[in-house]
């Protein structure tokens, strides 16, 4: 992958019957987006602008899903933003 200097780990995680989560994909980007601005209303934006894309590209099913980004630096990781989105795909 390169340089790793901002290598996320996005995780989406489908809510089912009864509130449990199931994590359905996991991706990985390199992507610096998070940070061009400061602020978790951004963070949150960006997250949210992410996962429609994602999910949009993957042909996921309908539903609501826990969107959770994370910072891989090295062997740390670190939570930037984590967002809840009912995903409604388009129709066609």
């Amino acid at each position: 992958m390169g340089d790793t200097a901002y290598l996320h780990r996005i995780e989406y995680s489908r809510r089912l019957p009864g509130g449990r989560l199931a994590r359905e994909y996991t991706e990985h980007v390199q992507d610096h987006g998070w940070y061009l601005v400061e602020g978790e209303q951004w963070r949150t934006r960006y997250t949210r602008g992410c996962a429609v894309d994602f999910l949009a590209r993957t042909c996921a099913a309908a539903g609501i899903y826990a969107v959770v980004v994370w910072r891989v630096d090295g062997g740390e990781t670190t939570r930037v933003s984590s967002v809840g989105l009912e995903w409604h795909p388009s129709p066609g």
